[in-house]
């Protein structure tokens, strides 16, 4: 029996001892992964002083300039006043305007800035995403999501009301968060990436000068990188299927958010398509036509973009 005893005991070392070294490994592997893409990065400085830095983590076939067919494309769909669209290729910011001065009520895009405005001040020290706020009868709008069929007084956490309004675009957990916000934290957003826009009375935005919110995420130009990837993350969990997600294949990741005013029919979908080293950002916005109208002319843009940039 004791004998045994003694076997179970070594087994059980030898297999706390393999783990520890399979752990141990992978760490000494993944430091030397990170290692030696900064000295890559760190070479690259060195020997082209003049070039972006960017150019060290694309293959050349997929550094995109030449676009012209594909704004040849979109510009004959926009001959259709009511259609604006913006796409920029992020790995050279080579782009295509169409209709770039036409604006059209964002409606629920601009549930991103109020994210944008919950993870700063995350950031500085103000709220956590564990925290917990209290659900009142005020807050409740059915309009969109589920969180208001939840009993008044109930408590949510920050993450959670955060996953519900950028996911399934839900008024009641816009409206819970918006709570702890003050237009000076809105207005520090806007003021860092240039754009012009009246919060309070929810003004119309141009395809164009709304993808600059996309570009600071992806860039990391107002949050830090963590906080950045969490909301671009929580949106490529978007439940919208429909619009410009429809022609995009499953195994790319789209981080997106739509925007639908019904009654003034207004459409909006934006967002950064991940397509295999090629990513680029994707705003479309249609108003004056019906939903059936507005899916259709999506997809066609969607589909234009996505085939282009994918067999170019």
């Amino acid at each position: 029996m004791q004998k045994k005893n003694i076997l179970e005991l070594n087994k059980k070392t030898w297999i706390v001892v393999v783990l520890f070294l399979l752990l141990t490994n992978s760490l000494t592997l993944f430091n030397l992964f990170l290692d030696s893409s900064e000295e890559v990065r760190a070479k690259f400085r060195r020997d082209y002083q003049l070039l972006s830095p960017e150019r060290s983590f694309y293959d050349q076939k997929d550094l995109i300039v030449n676009i012209q067919s594909l704004r040849d494309q979109l510009n004959e769909i926009g001959k259709d006043q009511n259609i604006s669209i913006y796409f920029e290729f992020l790995p050279t910011g080579a782009n295509i305007s169409v209709n770039k001065d036409q604006k059209i009520w964002p409606a629920s895009l601009m549930k991103i800035p109020i994210a944008f405005a919950v993870m700063k001040k995350i950031e500085d020290g103000n709220l956590q995403l564990s925290d917990e706020l209290t659900l009142k009868e005020t807050n409740k709008n059915s309009e969109f999501g589920d969180v208001y069929k939840n009993p008044t007084g109930k408590k949510i956490t920050v993450e959670e009301l955060l996953n519900e309004m950028l996911i399934n675009s839900d008024n009641t957990a816009r409206n819970m968060l918006s709570e702890k916000l003050q237009t000076i934290d809105l207005d520090d957003i806007l003021n860092h990436l240039g754009i012009e826009y009246d919060y309070k009375n929810n003004e119309q935005i141009s395809a164009k000068k709304y993808s600059i919110f996309w570009r600071s995420l992806f860039y990391s130009t107002y949050l830090n990188p963590e906080n950045s990837e969490k909301i671009i993350e929580i949106m490529a969990k978007s439940s919208a299927s429909q619009y410009l997600a429809s022609v995009i294949s499953p195994e790319v990741r789209f981080s997106h958010k739509i925007g639908v005013l019904y009654d003034v029919n207004s459409y909006a979908d934006s967002g950064i398509v991940y397509a295999n080293n090629r990513p680029y950002i994707l705003t479309v916005m249609v108003k004056d036509k019906n939903q059936i109208e507005a899916e259709k002319n999506m997809h066609e843009i969607s589909r234009k973009v996505y085939k282009y940039i994918s067999e170019y």
